[in-house]
């Protein structure tokens, strides 16, 4: 009876473990393109990025010129008689062309486009999350999955040596003691399972809230194979490419045009007014009056109460609090892929050991059921060594879920943890052409673009 349930428990306590590549249900990369095409953290960056390319038309308008029509008709009326006098009608066409603003158009336009860019990079920052989120979802249902599995199996285990500890009582060979442990045992298990099953529920529902969908048997995906060998390597890439260190390089840069911006409010500005108008009367003449005229404006500040070099002064300090804050993302970002490095290199470590935890309880779990056999060991040492063989075997399931997430962390801290770089099954949206297209389509030219 006793090796019976020495194979049953190693059996069962197996029967819960999944080696990586197992093909099942729902694979990471499924879990990462639902993500993709459904979260709505996701969706809304890529909303405000819409919002920060109209920034750009709105600056380019300062360039083109503006037409406006008017037009008017009136009556005179007697009073005394409530007949007509005259009436009256009149229309024409005014337009304004800016010729010289001191730079500050382009200086606008210049900084439209560096916080567009500095937007798109907001949304690969925002995307990289996301997609990290979906992982650690995906890799939470796997393990939390596994450890039901296993504390369940545990459970009936467990029960079959309860039976076996009263039957072995019931012929004197133990105590009632020993009944007891096993019983205590038992219950302790249940108790674990129940929170066990709790914490799946939770992370079933974190996985429907990050990708929109229930998770389907998903798969115990193993660690990324686009981790670099060396640190070296990912911390070269992580300078070039984490787009939260090249959101804040571009944020510099439209600061500094803010500064131009500003200067260009203490030079001239000069424009064109172009108008035509034609106006008629039903008087005695009837006849109509037209006029046209054409006239260059030239406008110079000459005293604004300090509120120009004010504005300069402002528009420095924009420009080095970000220039500091870029010099402080860098900083974060190396350190974050320093961290990233280590904690994964840890996990490495981690399952390493777990594993071979796992194969030295296995045979010391055979050993103490062996002595058992022969009244070295009590009931106690083989419920003892059945609960470190399972504790192993659980840490286990949580090193390979960690080493899994941390990978993807170093590809996120790396800056290549998206879409494009995971060869996602999605239509990637291409922000940048479809922005391009409405740049040299969209040139407001009638009142109902």
């Amino acid at each position: 009876m006793k090796r019976f349930l020495c194979a049953a428990a190693l059996s069962v306590l197996s029967a819960g473990l999944a080696p990586w590549g197992l093909a099942q249900a729902q694979s990471l990369n499924e879990t990462l393109a639902a993500a993709y095409e459904s979260n709505p953290t996701l969706g809304a960056q890529r909303a405000s990025l819409r919002q920060s390319e109209e920034g750009y038309f709105q600056a380019r308008a300062g360039l083109l010129p503006s037409l406006s029509a008017t037009g008017s008709v009136g009556e005179t009326v007697d009073t005394w008689g409530g007949a007509p006098e005259n009436d009256s009608s009149s229309y024409g066409l005014t337009l304004n062309q800016s010729i010289y603003r001191g730079g500050r158009t382009r200086g606008s336009i210049d900084a439209s486009l560096a916080r567009i860019e500095a937007a798109r990079q907001q949304l690969r920052s925002t995307e990289q999350s996301v997609l990290l989120d979906a992982v650690s979802a995906h890799m939470n249902v796997v393990r939390d999955q596994q450890v039901v599995a296993i504390r369940s199996n545990n459970v009936e285990v467990l029960a079959e040596q309860l039976r076996a500890a009263r039957d072995r009582f019931e012929v004197g060979e133990i105590t009632r003691t020993d009944v007891a442990q096993a019983e205590a045992r038992l219950s302790g298990a249940r108790a674990q399972l129940s929170a066990a099953q709790a914490a799946l529920a939770a992370s079933r529902a974190g996985y429907a809230r990050v990708t929109g969908v229930d998770p389907v048997e998903p798969d115990n995906a193993g660690p990324s194979e686009q981790v670099p060998a060396e640190f070296a390597d990912a911390a070269e890439v992580a300078i070039n490419r984490n787009p939260d260190l090249l959101a804040a390089q571009y944020a510099e840069q439209a600061a500094e045009y803010g500064v131009r911006v500003a200067r260009g409010a203490q030079l001239p500005e000069i424009g064109l007014r172009a108008s035509v108008s034609e106006g008629r009367e039903s008087d005695f003449s009837g006849q109509g009056r037209g006029t046209a005229s054409i006239t260059a404006n030239v406008t110079m500040p000459i005293f604004t109460g300090g509120l120009n070099r004010s504005n300069v002064r402002e528009a420095r300090a924009a420009a080095d609090q970000a220039r500091l804050s870029g010099l402080t993302v860098r900083r974060q970002v190396i350190e974050g892929a320093t961290n990233a490095w280590n904690n994964y290199l840890a996990a490495l470590a981690v399952i390493e050991s777990s594993r071979e935890a796992v194969r030295a309880n296995e045979i010391a779990f055979e050993g103490v059921e062996q002595e058992a056999l022969v009244g070295l060991r009590t009931t106690l040492d083989v419920l003892n060594a059945e609960q470190e063989l399972l504790n192993s075997r659980l840490e286990l399931v949580r090193a390979e879920r960690d080493l899994t997430v941390a990978s993807y962390a170093l590809l996120q801290a790396m800056g290549q943890l998206d879409a494009q770089s995971l060869g996602l099954p999605v239509e990637a949206e291409d922000v940048r052409s479809r922005f391009e297209e409405a740049r040299g389509a969209n040139f407001d030219l009638t009142p109902w673009n």
